[in-house]
């Protein structure tokens, strides 16, 4: 009897490695961050008090396959992940690949909290967007 909970205990734990195996971090070097300028083709104007440029949301197939291939994410766990933009385009980020990243569904969740207060406060002109985008590395830092 304990030979048979051992294969399936083990199989869980082998099934939670796998599933943390793939997990990203930001990688500087990757992902360094990056906002959108009017010369962006997905430029589409500018939004709040502050003037901070907006682009569209715009990630291709490719674009995904080739940062998830440069952070080692195989295309069967996709369906983890998010591919997030590090700097929000709420906050003035771009689509091209440096603001992209594998973010695991789980951490999406926590971040979109900061994306909605970086929204708020540069909808409301509380915030500038060099802090709204600190607020974002400042969770980045936490995590």
């Amino acid at each position: 009897m304990k030979k048979s909970l051992k294969a399936p205990l083990l199989l869980v734990c082998l099934g939670l490695f796998a599933a943390q195996a793939f997990a990203a971090r930001p990688d500087a070097a990757l992902t360094p961050g990056e906002l959108c300028t009017p010369d962006d083709a997905d430029f589409a104007g500018y939004r709040y008090p502050a003037h901070v440029a907006y682009c569209k949301r715009n990630v291709t197939y490719a674009e995904k396959q080739a940062v998830a291939k440069a952070y080692g994410v195989p295309e069967s766990e996709w369906r983890n992940y998010e591919f997030d933009h590090l700097i929000p385009l709420n906050a003035g980020g771009d689509s091209h690949p440096a603001n992209i990243w594998p973010q695991p569904l789980n951490e999406a969740k926590e971040k979109d909290k900061v994306e909605l207060l970086t929204y708020e406060g540069l909808r409301d002109g509380t915030l500038s967007q060099e802090q709204a985008v600190q607020m974002i590395w400042d969770w980045v830092a936490d995590h």
